[in-house]
Order: C-alpha cells, then sequence, then structure tokens
C-alpha cells in the first residue's frame, strides 16, 4: 500500500489528510499500519516488550491518541507544542560570529507561536527505525514538519520540527514539549486547576517533586536538564539534546531550561485536563552581552528536537533511566586514558591572592574542582590572567602573579586531580593562542624596554623578555611549550589561523594546531564544531600535521552551573594521572596526539587507520555509546581537496559496544581521520593520521 487518502474537515473547509509514499518502509522491528482513522506504530522496549504509538489522521484531534504498552495507554491525546524566538545574524565572521546578540540588533527580535496543521504524513524506515514525518508546521519564518522517531529496543521517542527559512542572516531559538491529557486524579474542576506532580533534580542534586500550578508555562531551574511527569498507567520524561540545544555562550548560568504547567480550564466535571511539558530557551542570557543563539542559514534544513522517555514505572525511576543517556552529566572512565579539559577562565590565582589578604587564601578551595571532578574530569588546563590579573606587566608584579599561578595550581592537584596552569596569549602570533609550559616558566608578555630575551633576576632566576613572535617562539623552543589557536576563525582569532599559516611559528612542530568547541550552532546538521573541523582539514592539506584540541572557553563556575551542555573533553592516552611535578607527561602525550575527543556519550577506545596503501584507507574502530549512533564518517585529503565516506549506523540500538572494520577507497590520500555521531549530535573524532 502506497498512498492513501482521506478528506477531513477543519474550520468548516474540507482539507486532505494524505498518508503517501510508504515504499520507504521496510519489514523490521518497528512497524506501521494504517486505518481510516488512525496510524499505529509498534515496537519492542529493551524487554522485548511491545509498545504502541497511535497517531490521528483527524487534524480536528489530537495528533498522539496514545503510547502505551501492550495495550494499556500511558501518554494520552497529545499534541505537539513549538515556540520560535527569531532575530538576525551579523558580524564580519558571518555565521561563525560569536561577538552578537541577536536581542540588541537595531531591527530587534520577533517570537512565534508555531500553528500545526498536519496536511500529511510520510513513514520511512532507517535502518532499525522509523521516521513519520507529519506536514503542516508553520513556525513564524519557518516552515515544514513535526517528524517523531522511533527506535527498537529502547522507550526513547524523538520528537523534531523539521523546518526551513529562506530569510537571510536568522539567528534563531526555540522551546518545545508536549501537551496531553493530565492524570485524572490531578484535575480539580471546581478550581480549573491540575495539580500533578513533577519529579527533578533540583541544582543541589536533590530529587524534588513540586505541582503543576496554573495554565501559564512554568519555568524550572533543574540539573540534567530533565523532568519527569506522573501519568495514568506510568510516566513520561522529557530532556533535550545534550549538548546541542543550548545556545554557546561565555556563561554556565542555569536558565531553567525545562518547564511545565497544568489546567482544567473550563472543562466540566469529569473532563480530562491538560498537562504541558517541556523544554525552553530563554532569550535573556543574564550573564553577559555575546549570546549568538543558533544559526539558520538560508534554505538549510533545521531539526529542532526534544527526547521523550515513556515508562510504565514511577516519575523517579523513568527520570533516572533517562539520565544514562548522559551518564548523569559525566564523563566516563576509560581504562588507560584519562580526561583532560582546556581553555578555563576563573582567574583563580586573583581570587586566591586577593582571599589571602584577609587569611583565607591557602585555604581555599573553589567551586570548580568538585563540579569537574563530579563530572569525571581527572586534568584541567587553565587559562588565568585573562581579564584579570596583570598579562602585560613587565615589572616583578608579572613575576610574582606567574608564581602564585604554580603555587595555587599545585596545591589544587593531588593524586585525583590535576591543574595545569597555562595562559590565553594575544600578542605577536595573531589572534588568541595558549601557551603552556611543562614547569614553572617566568617570562614577560612583551618588553618594557630593549634588551636581551634572556635576563637573570635576584629571586626568580631566568626572565624571558619576549618582543617579538620569533622571541615567544624561542622562549617555547627551550622550554618545550605548547601552543594552539583558541577559538580559530571566530571571535578574536577571526582570520587566523590562516593568515599566519606560512611563519616559522605555526609551522613548529610546538604550534599543535587549534582548539575544538561544538560552536556556532546549527541544528542542520548532527556534526558539531564544524568551523574547526574545516579548519583542521585545511591545515593538513596544506601539508601540516596539525591537530585540533578540546577547549570549553567558559567563565566562571559552580555547582548550581549549567557546565555539562557546553563540556568536552581529551581522552588522553596515560595510565596514571601524574603528580603536580610531571603535568608534564600530559602535554607530552597532548603533543603526540596520543587522544581523542569526546563531547561524552560516544567514545573511541581504540581506532587504527592503515596507512599501508595509497589508494584506500581502512579503520577499524571499537565504539561506546549511549544514545543510537547516526553514522561514521571518513574524512580524508589528498592535499588540495577533502573528501568523505559516510557510514549509516541506523542499526544500532541505545547502550552498546561494538567493533566495526570500514574501508574507503582514496586515490592518493595523505591523510585521514575518524568522526562518530549520534542521533543526538553528540560525537567522538579522532585526528588526522598521516600517511
Amino acid at each position: 500500500m502506497d498512498r492513501l487518502v482521506y478528506r477531513m474537515t477543519y474550520r468548516d473547509k474540507s482539507v486532505v489528510f494524505e498518508l503517501n509514499d510508504l515504499s520507504g518502509v521496510r519489514p523490521g522491528a518497528v512497524t506501521v499500519a494504517a486505518t481510516g482513522e488512525s496510524l499505529t506504530v509498534r515496537w519492542p522496549d529493551e524487554a522485548s516488550r511491545t509498545w504502541t504509538a497511535e497517531f490521528s489522521l483527524d487534524s480536528t484531534r489530537p495528533l498522539i491518541t496514545s503510547i502505551g504498552l501492550e495495550g494499556r495507554p500511558i501518554v494520552r491525546n497529545a499534541s505537539p507544542q513549538y515556540w520560535a524566538a527569531t532575530g538576525k545574524r551579523r558580524g564580519r565572521a558571518g555565521f561563525d560570529e560569536f561577538f552578537d546578540n541577536p536581542t540588541n540588533h537595531p531591527n530587534g527580535t520577533r517570537r512565534f507561536e508555531g500553528a500545526f496543521k498536519p496536511v500529511s504524513v510520510k513513514a520511512t524506515t532507517a535502518g532499525d527505525r522509523l521516521e513519520l514525518l507529519f506536514d503542516g508546521l508553520q513556525l513564524g519564518i519557518f516552515s515544514g514538519a513535526i517528524a517523531y522517531t522511533f527506535y527498537p529496543r529502547s522507550r526513547l521517542v524523538h520528537q523534531e520540527a523539521v523546518v526551513s527559512t529562506q530569510e537571510p542572516e536568522t539567528a534563531y531559538l526555540y522551546d518545545t514539549g508536549l501537551r496531553l491529557t493530565a492524570p485524572a486524579e490531578a484535575v480539580r474542576p471546581g478550581r480549573r486547576e491540575v495539580v500533578s506532580p513533577i519529579t527533578y533534580y533540583d541544582i543541589d542534586g536533590r530529587l524534588q517533586t513540586v505541582m503543576t500550578s496554573g495554565p501559564d508555562r512554568r519555568p524550572a531551574t533543574v540539573r540534567y536538564r530533565a523532568i519527569a511527569a506522573k501519568l495514568d498507567g506510568g510516566s513520561v520524561a522529557v530532556f533535550p539534546s545534550p549538548h546541542t540545544y543550548i545556545a554557546p555562550r561565555d556563561y554556565t548560568t542555569n536558565m531553567g531550561y525545562v518547564w511545565f504547567h497544568g489546567w482544567a480550564g473550563r472543562a466540566s466535571p469529569g473532563a480530562p485536563g491538560v498537562l504541558g511539558v517541556g523544554i525552553r530557551h530563554p532569550t535573556d542570557d543574564g550573564a553577559g552581552e555575546y549570546y549568538p543563539w543558533m544559526n539558520a542559514p538560508p534554505g538549510t534544513v533545521q531539526r529542532l528536537g526534544v527526547f521523550f522517555f515513556v515508562s510504565d514505572g514511577n516519575a523517579e525511576t523513568t527520570l533516572d533511566e533517562a539520565l544514562r543517556f548522559t551518564h548523569r552529566d559525566r564523563f566516563p572512565a576509560l581504562p588507560g586514558y584519562k580526561t583532560i579539559t582546556s581553555h578555563w577562565h576563573w582567574g583563580y590565582t586573583i581570587q586566591a591572592l586577593h582571599l589571602g589578604e584577609h587569611g583565607q587564601g591557602e585555604h581555599w578551595v573553589p567551586p570548580f574542582k568538585q563540579v569537574l571532578q563530579d563530572m569525571g574530569i581527572d586534568a584541567a588546563m587553565i587559562s588565568d590572567f585573562h581579564g584579570d590579573g596583570h598579562p602585560s606587566d613587565v615589572t616583578d608584579l608579572r613575576l610574582e602573579e606567574l608564581s602564585a599561578y604554580d603555587r595555587m595550581c599545585r596545591k589544587l592537584s593531588d593524586a585525583k586531580f590535576l591543574l595545569i596552569p597555562a595562559e590565553e596569549g594575544s600578542t605577536y602570533l595573531g589572534g588568541h593562542w595558549s601557551i603552556t609550559f611543562p614547569k614553572l616558566v617566568h617570562w614577560f608578555m612583551r618588553k618594557g624596554s630593549e634588551g636581551p630575551l634572556v635576563r637573570q633576576h635576584p629571586k626568580y632566576g631566568t626572565v624571558y623578555q619576549a618582543g617579538s613572535a620569533a622571541d615567544v617562539l624561542e622562549i617555547v623552543r627551550r622550554e618545550n611549550g605548547m601552543l594552539y589557536q583558541t577559538h580559530p576563525r571566530t571571535k578574536s582569532s577571526f582570520g587566523y589561523p590562516d593568515s599566519v599559516r606560512q611563519t616559522a611559528y605555526f609551522l613548529d612542530p610546538h604550534y599543535i594546531g587549534a582548539g575544538w568547541k561544538a560552536m556556532p550552532a546549527d541544528r542542520s546538521t548532527l556534526r558539531q564544531g564544524v568551523r574547526a573541523f574545516k579548519l583542521l582539514d585545511d591545515m593538513n592539506n596544506w601539508g601540516l600535521p596539525k591537530r585540533l584540541l578540546a577547549e570549553t572557553d567558559m567563565f566562571a563556575i559552580d555547582h548550581t552551573s549549567e557546565i555539562y551542555a557546553h563540556m568536552n573533553a581529551n581522552y588522553v592516552r596515560i595510565n596514571e594521572l601524574p603528580d603536580f611535578d610531571h603535568y608534564g607527561q600530559v602535554l607530552e602525550a597532548v603533543s603526540r596526539g596520543d587522544y581523542f575527543i569526546s563531547m561524552g556519550e560516544v567514545l573511541l577506545p581504540k581506532v587504527e587507520v592503515s596507512t599501508a596503501t595509497p589508494t584506500a584507507i581502512t579503520v577499524k574502530a571499537d565504539i561506546e555509546w549511549t544514545f543510537p549512533l547516526a553514522f561514521a564518517e571518513i574524512v580524508w585529503g589528498d592535499g588540495n581537496q577533502t573528501f568523505k565516506h559516510t557510514i549509516p549506523l541506523a542499526h544500532t540500538r541505545p547502550f552498546g559496544n561494538e567493533s566495526f572494520t570500514w574501508k574507503a577507497e582514496a586515490k592518493d590520500w595523505k591523510w585521514a581521520r575518524l568522526a562518530v555521531w549520534d542521533v543526538a549530535g553528540n560525537g567522538a573524532f579522532i585526528n588526522p593520521v598521516r600517511r
């Protein structure tokens, strides 16, 4: 059956609601069947129990009639809800611009509520999964459809607005969720209220259950970006993609990224009430002027998603099961590796010195240490003196601060956590760049007067004075330091390192490459940090063995912060975490490229790229994951162009591990790398292997 046509009535107008192109549905674990009034999806969960999702083909009724287990409905009469705020991008970097905030654009911003009038539905099998695409969504300047994806051996349901716009320079944020029938016992018809329990972890990590209390969407400041709602016969948890929903910015303020409400309205006695649950993205950053939102280049297909996890159990259990997808916001330990993060601006040293003046400095433990340890981070390479301290000073004050920096990092380091001092410079080398030494080095970032590169100080010994790029390079060579371009091609590194690619310092192996972060945000692709990937491929096509290093570029954090959404980590291959006196071992492993980069949900414990033949690339990879995988890709270059071979992974189930072998025909390839992405836009990748 390839096409069914139904005639429906909507607002006194006859409309055709079509079910077409079923040729894309194949036999498998997820099935779909149609009747004259409904479309029903069936699939097995992880315990081989059968779940069903029934969709109405009557445009005047809620889209989702029910989602239930073995004939017992749990989610009932549910309708997707969407809102979008849109503005204009500006800046010299175009869609890669960070120093922007659409709210202060002269044209202002606009906000829209989605109008969903389904006119057709298309069912498609992809691997073992099934997608239903309901056309008929208008979301302000966006238009398109709403999609639902079902995954076998899982109770995970993915809802997405699949939309595009032709307006130029569009930036946007979106809210979404479901409006559904509330539990019967929650309805208070005399008061027009639905008093229904919502469960979440508060910012202190304590489990809380609160009651809905009115028609307004009520934001909640929660940990893990997730809530769960009790329903008749079970519960449902709602949460966004962990690393791609919250737009990049400098601060990690938790602004309340979930919402809920309950309302009976003018319901007569015995009539069902309405419960709403979803995710939200406030348009007011509240923590800085730079807040570039998400990008929607004209014609690109943006997928505005949210996940639902359905269960016949209670809300607390359902919430905990949903949190497994992010390991409860923790980077899992991997034998033979340690997790290293870089590029943090906490002003730690100056704060400690200030507190020391009041007798507290030597005993103060800043909040970031426990926050990172709780997330499974073993070491952090921080960048003090960026808006704090006196990095441009040419007197003993600069040397005193460097000594204090080393002392404070030593104080916070122990057998389980290592704090590595680095700096983000902006002199001589172009843009912003990170510099790290394997031990304390006293140096001035600029010269205060003419004189030699090296002089002896009666208190600090050898002191360097950098008066040029050549001086910085000489210092790095003598002290075996490490350099990389921070936030390449954006922020204050716009145009870099491209404009210095022929310089002696960039060509030097101590300059390892550039930073990688999931920035900017663009939901037309599951690949994150495309800006940096383009640079990585360019650098290697230039003939340079350069790499990316995961960086965060974040400022103040504490236990209340929404930090995991912005996190990434370098999984560095070292068996034991060295003590502070030997943290150079970490830098040596990074300089060798002995690490992979992960956002936490996808891990690459072992990857081998064969260099045996110049005409083909063979990759063997051991992969671990939580969300179902979407695809892997082998990317390579011949010195002039970049090529990709994409491997669909739509057969994978949640919470898996598998060994793969892939081959790509690649004539005259010079370098190759592997990246793996899941359905939520979480990924992991290795740096290029050169032939």
